[in-house]
């Protein structure tokens, strides 16, 4: 945790490797979004994986999401205590420690869980029976990711008439994934989209015609909010990464403001061209590519353990060992999680500390 002395000051005074997280753009960012789906039958249900950070949670609550959606049942639990009510864990929780978290949790809101397989939905079961709580769940439906879930159509229909006879679950609907879309043709782009979610949703048709409520279809993400977000029958969208950015999802044509940056210090000039950070793998991640600099005149191109490796292109952009500089991560999702703690910041002064609360990976 890092000492509350420097609030108030510029963001560049940061002892570094650090986070900074932009509040400003955050909250341009919400609500931009958030007119987005202003009068649309589909709902905000954003995903909390990127920013784990109650406070944002809150925040998106209070710009008209319906609730939250996490990856994790240590994020539940950090949502649901911070006082979020409608909590769904995009994904399957199995074994029978994490069950009994569970299906406990779930006597805090409106906690809902997908579900694949019936001997794991059938512990869930179990579980919720033992201490009298029925557990609401989603059938996760395999609409082309080739991840999780059912096959899309009759084997869905199939699985809910299996679940069906349990009695410590509550069939709410079903959840499909295409936010992984990531291709820069736009006309392959809404293609893939529209046929992933027209599986989903006549899935849930089909589910409807055999007797069975269908509340909720969720799908998508920040990625593809303007397809999935418009498509008839689609009852709510996952966007998670719009919130705080990155350079992955900018290509992309996911056009939010970037408002996590990372805060590395020079502390090497072994060559004219070349400067040495203190910030390498084990504070921004690569699995998308290498960070970029804020600053146009420099090139981030290779990264150690605990360095990165600067290419100084323009002559008047060469820092000086003791010099702040500014990344942009190509991966929000995966650089948050290497920190304990965001340095907030607004209009470049330090506004506070906010302890990474769900970065736990249990």
């Amino acid at each position: 945790m890092y000492d509350s002395s420097i609030i108030g000051r510029h963001k560049t005074e940061v002892d570094s490797p650090a986070l900074l997280l932009d509040m400003g753009a955050v909250e341009r960012n919400i609500a931009r979004m958030a007119r987005f789906f202003e009068g649309k039958d589909c709902k905000l249900r954003p995903h909390i994986k990127t920013h784990k950070l109650p406070l944002i949670g809150h925040k998106q609550i209070d710009a008209g999401a319906i609730g939250v959606t996490c990856a994790k049942i240590r994020e539940a639990e950090v949502f649901l205590q911070s006082g979020i009510k409608n909590v769904l864990i995009a994904n399957q929780i199995a074994g029978d420690a994490k069950i009994r978290r569970l299906v406990n949790l779930s006597r805090y809101g409106d906690l809902i869980v997908c579900v694949d397989n019936f001997e794991n939905a059938e512990a869930i079961s179990k579980a919720a029976e033992a201490i009298g709580v029925k557990m609401s769940v989603l059938v996760e439906v395999n609409v082309g990711l080739n991840r999780c879930g059912v096959l899309y159509g009759q084997p869905t229909l199939d699985f809910v008439r299996q679940i069906s006879k349990l009695k410590g679950i509550v069939f709410r609907g079903v959840m499909g994934y295409e936010g992984g879309v990531f291709v820069e043709d736009v006309q392959e782009k809404e293609k893939i989209c529209r046929t992933a979610n027209e599986r989903l949703v006549n899935t849930a048709e089909l589910v409807r015609k055999d007797g069975f409520p269908v509340e909720i279809v969720s799908a998508g993400g920040s990625n593809t909010y303007r397809q999935t977000g418009v498509y008839p029958g689609i009852t709510d969208v996952q966007v998670g990464s719009y919130v705080t950015m990155d350079s992955h999802n900018a290509k992309f044509g996911i056009d939010f403001e970037q408002a996590i940056f990372i805060l590395a210090t020079v502390i090497s000039r072994p060559a004219s061209d070349r400067a040495i950070t203190n910030a390498g793998k084990k504070a921004i991640s690569s699995d998308a590519g290498f960070p970029t600099p804020v600053n146009p005149g420099l090139e981030l191109y290779a990264l150690s353990e605990e360095h990165g490796h600067i290419r100084i292109i323009d002559p008047a952009s060469a820092p000086s060992i003791g010099d702040n500089l500014l990344l942009i991560p190509t991966h929000g999702c995966t650089t948050i999680p290497l920190y304990d703690s965001y340095i907030i910041i607004r209009d470049d002064r330090v506004e506070s500390i906010a302890e990474i609360q769900a970065r736990q990976t249990s």
